[in-house]
């Protein structure tokens, strides 16, 4: 059985207009789904999903960012110059969401409301890049119950052999999807504990911060043996072939 971990934080970007009223609709379809569920959000999200959803599958906990252990660091990035088209999503408050995944897997860990052994993060907005049908996508949440690996399970895109001539400080790199990502509490804990010390090395040696998937690919080449890797695209196959 598997605990599936998201996060929502409003206002780190201008990705939308009404960033958080997308969003919610993205995660009204999971809090449809019967798989234990661990939500964690800001106060604005939390006030809008109030009551609506069912306790017995899903365990809402209302955060603060500023509680990240990258906001320590936030005044030392003197040196963040992303090569991105789209400069008002991808902001410094944007890395920190993406880089703060494994942490929120982590805390789900910890906790273990629902005591189970495998976890699966699932970013909030996931619906955003799948074309299933709103009745698909909660059938498809629901199957994820039963994906259980011993191992960090993760989508790849690129070919992990292959070097594309990123430089990794600045250019996204698509090794990885992102999305998603699971397995079980020993993998999920090492993946999560070298996530933050190489962000922390990143903002302190570096002076900047990127995409999380920029740095899962440093750890992958450090630490193969911690993960498994399927292919997929950032479309139906992130899910299917978790």
């Amino acid at each position: 059985m598997n605990t599936i971990v998201t996060a929502f934080i409003n206002n780190v970007n201008n990705r939308y207009t009404n960033t958080i009223d997308v969003y919610y609709n993205y995660g009204k379809l999971l809090l449809k789904s019967n798989v234990p569920k661990v939500i964690f959000v800001d106060e604005d999200m939390y006030n809008l999903i109030g009551n609506n959803y069912e306790k017995n599958n899903t365990l809402i906990i209302k955060i603060n960012k500023n509680g990240m252990y990258f906001y320590e660091h936030i005044n030392e990035l003197t040196n963040f110059q992303l090569n991105t088209d789209n400069p008002s999503k991808d902001t410094i408050e944007f890395m920190f969401i993406m880089c703060n995944k494994t942490e929120w897997v982590k805390k789900a860990i910890e906790l273990n409301h629902f005591d189970t052994n495998n976890f699966i993060w699932l970013d909030f907005g996931i619906k955003n890049v799948i074309s299933y049908t709103d009745e698909e996508f909660v059938k498809k949440i629901d199957n994820l119950k039963y994906q259980n690996y011993d191992k960090v399970r993760i989508g790849g895109i690129w070919n992990l052999s292959n070097y594309y001539g990123s430089d990794l400080c600045k250019d996204i790199t698509l090794y990885f999807a992102g999305g998603i990502f699971g397995g079980d509490q020993i993998s999920l804990l090492k993946f999560a504990r070298l996530m933050k010390n190489k962000c922390i090395h990143i903002m302190t040696t570096y002076k900047t911060i990127m995409w999380e998937v920029n740095i899962w690919y440093i750890i992958y080449n450090e630490n193969k043996e911690l993960f498994d890797v399927y292919n997929c695209n950032h479309n139906n196959t992130i899910i299917d072939n978790y």
